[in-house]
């Protein structure tokens, strides 16, 4: 069975398994018989390339794409399912994503080990380059469920007590009390998220209704010919192929310096592989949708009519918590101050202090 199996991924061929995301089930086999080839099943092909586009767009500006845990939620929203019937995760979907299978490759434990016979749903490079961002030691240094960020504010709006100007994050919540937004830089300012964050969304949601914004224009790529840089990796490739071929029938010196001859040419290949990557997360970071693309303002121009909690209820629903963070982002900045004391004239109990907040929207303009 295991020459069998061997056999089978020299010659790219599928030895059954459980079916990867991204291609059809095949037909079980009598025994000895080969089992078919996997074909791409459209509709996840294109969820794995989004996926692929949106880790790497990530790792280029963080303003862009989505980390595993925004795909998931994303996914999992929508009700895409996967293969085994379950919802996602962080580590079945990196699992997927990581797959050389994706990329028309044979797997042996998870490598890659080979060119395959089933069509792939990114080109190798892409892959190489997904692989390298989503095993990078630097990303490995805490969960990224807990740098998810869960709330409007945090990480956007500043502390405006004495100038201070440093971002606010939620913290400090005991059992049964609300979430509260923090200085960052001191204790000297403690305010409730929930009312906050609603007067902030319900004001974004008047200027998307009343205005078009004016967005700054993405950033460009880094201008690196990824064809060209393949090109030199194919090329460095063949060198080292060459050289082992030369140095098959080597003794011990001539190991020694076939040794050495590799290293140089697989860190010339390492170099150029970091550089194809650099380039794709600067590509797939121009080519990632925007924060306001496609966006249904006639839709919340409607439910802003009839009332403006209407609009926030129809606005929190149909856009995820990530996106609208960098809507915030794009138009404005929030700066907080401390509460006055009493209760302000013309603000109901338990009311939100108007006077508390300040919105300095970001040169959006009327269209």
């Amino acid at each position: 069975m295991k020459a069998k199996h061997g056999a089978n991924r020299r010659a790219g061929i599928n030895h059954g398994g459980g079916r990867p995301f991204g291609y059809k089930a095949v037909k079980p086999k009598a025994k000895g018989e080969t089992p078919d080839v996997p074909q791409v099943d459209p509709r996840e092909a294109k969820l794995i390339r989004e996926a692929a586009n949106a880790v790497l767009a990530y790792a280029a500006d963080p303003k862009t794409g989505m980390t595993l845990t925004g795909i998931c939620k994303s996914w999992n929203a929508r009700g895409i399912k996967s293969p085994r019937g379950k919802e996602w995760s962080i580590q079945s979907l990196r699992g997927a994503l990581l797959s050389p299978r994706i990329a028309g490759r044979v797997a042996r434990k998870g490598e890659d080990v080979g060119p395959a016979q089933w069509e792939a749903i990114i080109d190798l490079d892409t892959w190489r380059s997904v692989k390298r961002v989503l095993t990078d030691a630097s990303r490995r240094t805490g969960s990224e469920v807990s740098r998810e960020p869960k709330y409007l504010g945090s990480g956007l709006y500043v502390c405006g007590r004495d100038g201070c100007g440093a971002v606010v994050r939620p913290g400090g919540v005991r059992a049964g009390q609300r979430q509260q937004y923090r200085c960052t830089a001191s204790a000297h300012l403690i305010r409730t998220a929930e009312p906050i964050d609603d007067a902030v969304e319900i004001a974004i949601v008047a200027k998307l209704v009343h205005d078009a914004p004016i967005v700054a224009p993405k950033q460009a790529s880094a201008g690196l010919d990824v064809n060209e840089l393949s090109t030199q990796r194919a090329a460095l490739a063949m060198q080292l192929d060459s050289l082992a071929e030369e140095f098959a029938d080597a003794d011990e010196v001539e190991t020694a310096l076939y040794r050495a001859r590799a290293r140089k040419l697989r860190e010339k290949i390492t170099a150029v592989e970091l550089e194809i990557t650099d380039a794709q997360t600067w590509a797939a970071a121009a080519s990632e949708p925007g924060p306001f693309d496609d966006m249904d303002r006639t839709a919340l121009l409607w439910a802003y009519t009839e009332h403006p909690d209407v609009a926030l209820t129809l606005w929190r629903e149909t856009y995820p918590l990530a996106r609208r963070r960098k809507m915030l982002d794009a138009l404005a900045v929030v700066t907080l101050k401390p509460g006055r004391r009493g209760r302000p004239a013309g603000v109901a109990a338990g009311g939100l202090d108007p006077q508390s907040i300040d919105i300095d929207w970001k040169g959006a303009t009327v269209a």
